[in-house]
């Protein structure tokens, strides 16, 4: 991947993570928790992406984007230790939301997982150039 590859596949991540989180925030006011839960999680995880992408990394899995970006954002210390973990945390709850048929996010916890996304893709915006 060249440098002007991965920019241009940063760009197009973060578009798409903006546009996760916009979906994210209409399914809550909707009533379709599960829905913004998944979906908020999409946003971060596209934002997580772009990141990498910068970095001229294409990682093959959703875990491999949770571990690469602890490993060239974290432990350098451009993101915050929480962020990753925000990261982790809204993969969890998607897997919930989209796997297990008697998971059920009430109002409050999808509205919880929307913001934890809003923060994450916050702390992820300036990293952008």
């Amino acid at each position: 991947m060249t440098e002007d590859n991965g920019r241009a596949n940063a760009l197009a991540e973060a578009r798409q993570g903006d546009e996760c989180l916009a979906e994210a925030e209409h399914l809550v006011k909707g009533g379709f928790r599960n829905g913004a839960v998944s979906r908020a999680y999409y946003a971060a995880y596209h934002w997580a992406r772009a990141l990498l992408f910068l970095k001229g990394i294409e990682p093959k899995t959703h875990r491999g984007v949770v571990q690469l970006l602890a490993l060239h954002y974290v432990q350098t210390g451009a993101l915050r230790e929480e962020s990753a973990a925000a990261l982790s945390h809204l993969e969890t709850f998607r897997e919930l939301g989209d796997y297990h048929a008697k998971a059920s996010f009430d109002t409050r916890q999808a509205a919880a997982e929307v913001q934890r996304a809003r923060q994450f893709v916050d702390a992820c915006r300036p990293l952008l150039p």
